[in-house]
C-alpha cells in the first residue's frame, strides 16, 4: 500500500505550526525579565510566581486535554481550543496592567497544557506507522524553531541598564514581542478549520462515520482497496474499545504506565526546567545583559539544530533507547559539573556545563520523549502521564528559586545529579526500543524486559 508522503508531511507541518506559539509563550519571559521589572515592578523574587502562573494553568490545560483524549477523543478539537487559548493569552500580554498580564499568562498556560497532551496523540493516530518517527520529529523541530524565534527576538531586546521608569522604554517593542507569540496559533486555527478540518480516521470509524474516515484515508494512502483498509482499522479500534474500564487498562499495561510516569518524573527532575527556564537568569547574575542575551540566543540555536537532527536522523536511524540512555548519562555529568563548579564559585565553568546539559537534553530527552511516550503508553493512559509532567513542572518552577536562594546552586544540582543517576540505572534496566514496533510487540517487550530484569536481580 503506497502512502501519499508529500500530503502527509505537509499536513503534519500544518498541524504543528501552533507549536511555535507553545514554545514562544513558554519561554518568552526569559528575555523580558528586566523589562517586566520596570513595567510591572516584578522583582526577582516574584518572577518565579509569574513564570509559575503559566505552568500552573498548564496543569489545568493538561486536565482538559486528558478529558479530550481519553473520553471525547477529539484531538483535532483539542488542538483548536489550545490555539484559541494561546492566541487570546498572548494578546492580553500587550497591556500595561499587571493583572491583565497575569490573566494572559494563565490563559496561555491552559493552551500549552492542552497542546502538550492532544498534539502528540493526534500526530500518532494520523501518521502511518512507517512515517511516525519522521512525523514526530517534525513536531520536535517546529517546537524548537519557536524557541529559536523567541531567543532571536530577544537578541534585539533593548538593554535596561540605565532605565528606571516605564516612560523610558520602547513601549511598542515589548508589546509586539509578546503579541507575535500568538500569531502561529491563529494561523493554525485558520488552516485546521479550512484545509485540514477533520478528525483522525479511527475517531470517525469508532463513531460510525465510515464515509468521513474513507475521505481522510484516501488523502493519506493510494490504495486499490480502501474498504479492506477501513476494516483493518476498525478491527484495531474495536480491540482498543474492549478496554473500557480505566482500571482494566492500568492492570494490563501496569509496567508501561509506571515507566511512563517514571519518564515524566526524570524529564523534570533531571534539571531540565531549572536549566532551560532559569539559564537566562543565571547568565544575568554573572554576565552583562548583552552577553546574557547572546548566550540565551546561542542555546536556542543549539536547540533548533539538535531538535532538528534528533527529529530527522536520530529517531529514524538510532531509535529511542540508545539516544535516551546516552543523553541521560551526559546530563548526569553536566549536573555534577554544575554542582562542582558552583561549589568552587567558577561562573565560567558553570556556563560550560550548562551548555553540556543543553546539548544532552536537546539531542535526547527533549525531542525524543514526546515521540517515545505515545508509542508505549496506551492511549487511554498517556494523558495522565502528561498530567504528572505539568505537576512536576510546577514544583520545579516554584521551588527551585526558593531552593537555590536557601540551599545554594551547588546543593540543588547535586540533587538533580542524584535523580539523573537513578534515571540512568532504571532506564538501562527497563527501557525498551519501540521504533517501528506494533502495540502488541511493545507490550510483549515490556513484559519480557521486566521479567528478565527481575530474574537477573534474584540471581
Amino acid at each position: 500500500m503506497q502512502i501519499n508522503k508529500t500530503w502527509v508531511v505537509i499536513a503534519c507541518i500544518s498541524f504543528n505550526i501552533g507549536s511555535i506559539s507553545y514554545a514562544f509563550v513558554s519561554n518568552s519571559m526569559n528575555n523580558a525579565l528586566k523589562t517586566l521589572y520596570i513595567v510591572f515592578e516584578i522583582s526577582k523574587d516574584n518572577q518565579s510566581f509569574f513564570a509559575g502562573a503559566l505552568t500552573s494553568s498548564s496543569y489545568v490545560g493538561a486536565f482538559f486535554g486528558a478529558i479530550l483524549t481519553t473520553f471525547i477523543k477529539k484531538y483535532h478539537t483539542g488542538i483548536l481550543i489550545a490555539d484559541i487559548c494561546l492566541f487570546v493569552g498572548s494578546s492580553l500580554l500587550i497591556f500595561s496592567d499587571i493583572y491583565t498580564f497575569f490573566i494572559g499568562r494563565l490563559i496561555a498556560g491552559v493552551g500549552c497544557g492542552i497542546c502538550a497532551v492532544c498534539q502528540p496523540v493526534f500526530i500518532r493516530q494520523f501518521s502511518p506507522t512507517s512515517m511516525y518517527s519522521s512525523m514526530g520529529g517534525i513536531l520536535s523541530t517546529v517546537f524548537s524553531f519557536g524557541y529559536f524565534l523567541t531567543m532571536l527576538y530577544g537578541v534585539w531586546f533593548p538593554t535596561t541598564d540605565n532605565i528606571t521608569s516605564p516612560d523610558q522604554l520602547n513601549q511598542y517593542f515589548w508589546r509586539i514581542y509578546f503579541f507575535v507569540g500568538g500569531i502561529p496559533s491563529l494561523i493554525r486555527i485558520i488552516v485546521m478549520k479550512t484545509i485540514y478540518n477533520f478528525q483522525t480516521p479511527i475517531f470517525y470509524i469508532q463513531n460510525n462515520q465510515d464515509d468521513k474516515a474513507l475521505t481522510v484515508l484516501k488523502k493519506i494512502y493510494q490504495s486499490s482497496n480502501y474498504q479492506e483498509l477501513l476494516e483493518n482499522i476498525r478491527e484495531q479500534s474495536q480491540t482498543q474499545n474492549k478496554q473500557v474500564e480505566l482500571g482494566v487498562t492500568i492492570r494490563k499495561h501496569k509496567k508501561q504506565f509506571q515507566f511512563g510516569l517514571f519518564l515524566m518524573f526524570i524529564f523534570q527532575f533531571c534539571g531540565f526546567n531549572a536549566v532551560v527556564q532559569y539559564s537566562t537568569q543565571i547568565f544575568n547574575d554573572s554576565q552583562t545583559q548583552k552577553t546574557a542575551q547572546f548566550l540565551s540566543f546561542l542555546i536556542s540555536v543549539l536547540k533548533w539544530i539538535l531538535y532538528s537532527f534528533a527529529g530527522t536522523i536520530t529517531l529514524k536511524y538510532y531509535g529511542r533507547r540508545k539516544p535516551l540512555l546516552a543523553g541521560l548519562t551526559l546530563m548526569l555529568i553536566a549536573n555534577f559539573g554544575i554542582f562542582l563548579f558552583s561549589y568552587l564559585n567558577n561562573d565560567d565553568m558553570i556556563i560550560v556545563f550548562i551548555f553540556v546539559f543543553v546539548f544532552a537534553n536537546f539531542s535526547s530527552t527533549g525531542p525524543i520523549v514526546p515521540v517515545y511516550m505515545p508509542e508505549f503508553v496506551p492511549q487511554q493512559l498517556i494523558s495522565y502521564c502528561y498530567y504528572t509532567f505539568w505537576f512536576y513542572s510546577i514544583i520545579i518552577l516554584l521551588v527551585f528559586p526558593i531552593a537555590i536562594k536557601n540551599l545554594g546552586m551547588e546543593n540543588c544540582f547535586l540533587f538533580f545529579a542524584v535523580i539523573t543517576l537513578l534515571g540512568v540505572v532504571i532506564f538501562y534496566k527497563y527501557g525498551v526500543e519501540t521504533m517501528n514496533k506494533t502495540n502488541q510487540e511493545i507490550y510483549q517487550l515490556f513484559k519480557k524486559n521486566v521479567t528478565d530484569s527481575l530474574v537477573q536481580m534474584i540471581q
